[in-house]
């Protein structure tokens, strides 16, 4: 299983969709039909690196991809570059720059691999962790319907909310005249694509792809995946070689 797997629409509506999983009366009473944008203080990572960050319901998370180099620890993160090889043989922890370009990393963060997510060296910053599976279960739970509109950032091509959102530069989504970003509690979602186990490079401002530490197997870990034309968020799971965004988190009290 060499690329991130997800299901084709029809499968996305059904066993791996959050948007369709239904809610409990306690999640339907959480879940506002009127959300609201929370800051929260900005924290730093131990490159100096600083992310403006959200409170949503219990939970304080990064409003930013994180874009981290070094563990918390202080020590490096492997960098295997364009050695297709050293990337996709890698089983200690690694990250990479869309198209092997840091200035992608200003816009969408880095890439990492399962590894460098669950390194005991940690990859967030002090006080912070890396989302579980309950974690984005109550996420999508407290957004509710619609939830992959929600949380995706407002700035698309063609963007129907029109002014600085309508825009072609980077970072934004690609255009979908249906499902668009409104961003409705802060999360601001961004489409930093992917890098394949095998090293290739795709679906940059189409695709956001999120880890969790959760894992499937021992090849395979679970990540969490919000598509350009889709307004849903939904649960599939990847090669542990293959590189997502990372997006922390914390209780908010």
């Amino acid at each position: 299983m060499k690329n991130f797997i997800v299901f084709l629409l029809s499968g996305l509506l059904t066993f791996s969709c959050a948007s369709d999983r239904g809610q409990s009366a306690d999640e339907a009473a959480d879940a506002k039909t009127e959300l609201e944008v929370t800051p929260g203080t900005r924290v730093t990572d131990v490159d100096g690196n600083t992310y403006r960050t959200v409170i949503i319901g219990n939970y304080q998370w990064m409003a930013e991809n994180l874009k981290t180099t070094t563990y918390s620890t202080g020590e490096s993160i492997d960098y295997p570059g364009d050695n297709m090889a050293a990337w996709s043989e890698n089983t200690l922890g690694a990250y990479a720059w869309y198209d092997n370009d840091e200035s992608n990393g200003a816009t969408y963060g880095a890439l990492y691999n399962w590894y460098a997510v669950t390194h005991p060296d940690g990859l967030c910053p002090a006080g912070w962790r890396m989302p579980d599976e309950d974690d984005w279960l109550y996420l999508t739970g407290y957004v509710g319907e619609q939830m992959g509109n929600k949380l995706k950032s407002r700035r698309q091509v063609g963007s129907p909310l029109g002014g600085e959102f309508d825009t072609m530069e980077h970072p934004r989504w690609e255009t979908f005249s249906v499902n668009y970003g409104t961003d409705q509690v802060g999360f601001g979602a961004l489409p930093g694509g992917n890098r394949h186990a095998s090293g290739t490079f795709v679906a940059k401002g189409a695709n956001a792809l999120f880890w969790s530490s959760a894992e499937v197997s021992d090849e395979a870990g679970y990540g969490w995946y919000i598509y350009h034309g889709y307004y849903g968020v939904d649960r599939g799971y990847g090669d542990k070689q293959a590189g997502f965004s990372v997006r922390c988190i914390r209780n908010a009290s």
